[in-house]
């Protein structure tokens, strides 16, 4: 599973930052909880970090002391809201977890990735944001969701030869496939999404 580097960290080149005045601890936990609130809101491109500031009640320079920029801010919020709602594995149940997974992932933040990293892909003026997104957003969640078809695997649920790297993109594609068309999400579409999986390359299911 590919882990991206703490938000801050000397390791993310986001975030290096010369010898000055130290961080106020404020920016660190009210800049991230403030900005979800406009995002939900208002969307990735009204967001503003003069906005965020004055929801988190701290100074702008405070929230540029922290972020670089808008994505740097965005992407760390998305990233410590998202990473909480990840179970740790082993599961007692991965395909179940799968289901929930999907269900969560499709409730609390399909709609604006989608718009965020649509966003992104626009924004020409800084390439790098969408990669950061990629890094701190999409590499956990994806990586989560494949340890549990990794698991399930290796429980005998799951083919040996299984193609975990399509099943994921299956689950996943499914969730934006739904968002993009505009289809509400019925109770038990999840599930029947993982059912499918199995159904193709769970044990007993034969080579395709």
């Amino acid at each position: 599973m590919t882990v991206a580097p703490p938000v801050g960290s000397t390791t993310d080149p986001r975030s290096t930052r010369g010898p000055g005045r130290p961080r106020d601890p404020r920016a660190s936990t009210a800049s991230p909880e403030a900005a979800l609130r406009p995002l939900a809101e208002l969307g990735y491109a009204k967001v503003s970090m003069d906005g965020v500031a004055t929801e988190a009640g701290v100074a702008r320079a405070t929230v540029y002391r922290r972020y670089r920029d808008k994505a740097d801010l965005i992407t760390a919020a998305i990233a410590a809201n998202s990473s909480a709602h990840l179970a740790a594995v082993p599961s007692s149940d991965p395909r179940a977890e799968l289901a929930d997974y999907l269900d969560q992932f499709d409730l609390r933040f399909a709609e604006s990735c989608l718009e965020v990293v649509g966003t992104l892909i626009g924004a020409r003026e800084d390439p790098g944001a969408l990669d950061l997104h990629r890094q701190r957003v999409v590499a956990p969640r994806m990586g989560y969701a494949r340890s549990l078809l990794e698991q399930a695997r290796d429980d005998g649920q799951l083919r040996d030869d299984a193609d975990l790297d399509l099943a994921l993109e299956m689950l996943v594609g499914s969730v934006f496939a739904r968002r993009i068309a505009g289809i509400p999400s019925a109770p038990g579409w999840a599930g029947r999404a993982v059912d499918a999986v199995w159904a193709g390359m769970g044990v007993g299911s034969g080579p395709r």
